[in-house]
């Protein structure tokens, strides 16, 4: 009878703590063993007292003590690991949030490749500027979806004819730079502005190499 009742005592407080808290959530720990310790000291003497009184005329039955203490240091065990449990133990932490998707760096109006500059009456690539059309690259990369107008310009020295030819070279160069560093050509077209626009003057060596240069424009 004795452990009928312990058995349904165990039972109710194991659904009520469980559903009442969430202990399923829970990671074991000190929390449950604390709980385990206190229970098993408190319902082991419990267990005693009621194995000794438990059969009329409520004497004292010393062959149920040791059985009546066995079970309630069980039950005690149980129960108040559960409550320790569910009362202390701790929750998982949440998972971080997923980190927001990269932004892609936007692309100016006009994007003048300074540094990117060409000797006179030359459509070859100069070492100095070769990290800045990577780093072009690199923009064009992140934005897929914009097409762009490689722009190439001369400085004011000789004939229209000819420095609008030599700036459509400078411009075809960079094309096939940016293609090679993973560009799809279908995203640029090229065209050649001979020695229209000039961003300096032609007026001194510093100024002329300035105007030999190329742009990118979206479209």
């Amino acid at each position: 009878m004795a452990r009928r009742i312990w058995a349904g005592i165990v039972l109710a407080t194991f659904t009520l703590v469980v559903s009442g808290c969430g202990c399923e959530r829970r990671e074991w720990g000190s929390g449950a063993v604390g709980g385990a310790l206190v229970g098993a000291a408190a319902l082991g003497t419990t267990g005693g007292v009621i194995a000794n009184n438990v059969h009329p005329p409520f004497t004292r039955q010393d062959s149920d003590r040791g059985a009546g203490i066995g079970i309630g240091i069980a039950t005690g065990a149980i129960i108040g690991g559960l409550i320790g449990h569910c009362l202390f133990d701790p929750e998982p932490a949440s998972p971080a949030p997923p980190a927001p998707p990269p932004v892609a760096a936007p692309i100016a109006k006009k994007l003048v490749l300074r540094g990117v500059n060409f000797d006179f009456n030359k459509a070859t690539l100069q070492k100095a500027g070769l990290p800045i059309l990577d780093e072009a690259a690199d923009m064009l990369k992140a934005n897929p979806d914009v097409n762009v107008e490689i722009r190439g310009y001369t400085d004011g020295v000789g004939s229209d004819g000819y420095n609008l030819r030599l700036s459509e070279r400078r411009a075809e160069t960079v094309k096939k730079y940016l293609v090679s560093r993973g560009v799809p050509a279908s995203r640029l077209t090229t065209r050649g502005y001979g020695k229209a626009d000039p961003v300096a003057t032609n007026e001194t060596a510093v100024g002329r190499a300035q105007n030999r240069r190329v742009e990118l424009v979206p479209q």
